[in-house]
């Protein structure tokens, strides 16, 4: 957008600046849904995911913000009645917790705050004890934000699955990474994480509208189990051969055009060079910052 003071940069929490190249990918007509070109663009964007994920689970792309990635990643794993571990480091982190409750999971939240990171002797310690208490069905998953976009605090998932993992615990490792795939180091796989999800608008430099949740083996084998499946969330029904049961419908294909370029993009730049490898608690002048500014 042109404005009289120039080029507008967005700096908001949400979405991000798009490169021209994006905008230009999506400015084409429609195709077929149905054969050719979309179904090979389909694949390509899937096995990229599973790429930047760093994962050899299955992907799944949503037309939805990351609300739904959230609720997809929750209704495919979890039961009625399950429990689960919510680690707070801002307000995202608990924006899921709530949404679980609201689907009829229990939820117990690590308190924390929106100035430090999520330490991880504390889960281990909460873990070890759900494991030793008797009379209630144990944690079935624990979900952490990478990054919380209100506050700017980064937790270390490698440290989190290393704690859960020493406390012998079987739940779910689940992660939000709206606001850190493809601007910092991650690594599914190798640090022990069952169900990933983020968003387009973010790092992938794609308007928002599209969201991504990876799943690993164990992810998959609770799904099987789990009651809270809706037909639009439900893995199953995507891994379906006909090309429109991957997006439950029309696929979004100007948005797919648009991904398809930001992933050309971030592999001619090397993902590595677009990572931020920062680990920490806000500063306690930026955290004030951030508080006026919410003002």
């Amino acid at each position: 957008m042109v404005v009289k003071a120039g080029r507008e940069f967005l700096a908001i929490p949400g979405p991000t600046n798009m490169p021209d190249e994006v905008l230009r990918a999506m400015h084409r007509p429609a195709v077929d849904i149905y054969a050719g070109s979309l179904l090979a663009l389909t694949d390509s964007l899937l096995a990229n995911l599973r790429w930047l994920f760093r994962t050899k689970g299955r992907t799944y792309i949503y037309i939805a913000n990351g609300h739904g990635a959230w609720e997809a990643a929750l209704t495919n794993v979890l039961s009625r009645g399950d429990r689960i571990l919510v680690l707070e480091s801002g307000r995202f982190a608990l924006g899921w917790g709530d949404m679980a409750a609201k689907l009829g999971v229990e939820v117990e939240v690590l308190a924390g705050d929106a100035r430090r990171a999520v330490r991880p002797g504390a889960v281990e310690a909460r873990l070890r004890r759900d494991r030793q208490s008797a009379g209630k069905r144990p944690f079935k998953a624990v979900l952490i934000v990478q990054i919380d976009t209100a506050s700017g605090v980064v937790n270390d998932l490698a440290a989190i699955g290393k704690a859960i993992k020493a406390a012998g615990h079987d739940a779910l490792y689940m992660v939000d990474a709206v606001a850190s795939l493809a601007c910092m180091p991650f690594e599914m796989d190798a640090w022990g994480i069952d169900v990933a999800m983020s968003g387009s608008q973010k790092g992938l430099m794609t308007p928002p509208g599209l969201s991504f949740v990876a799943a690993g083996k164990r992810a998959r084998a609770a799904h099987k189990r789990a009651d809270l499946r809706t037909p639009y969330w439900d893995w199953t029904a995507r891994e379906g051969k006909l090309h429109y049961q991957k997006y439950a419908g029309t696929a979004p294909e100007h948005l797919m055009f648009g991904l398809g370029q930001a992933f050309e993009m971030i592999r001619a730049e090397g993902v590595d060079n677009r990572q931020i490898p920062a680990v920490g608690d806000v500063e306690p002048a930026l955290f004030q910052q951030i508080v006026d500014g919410a003002d």
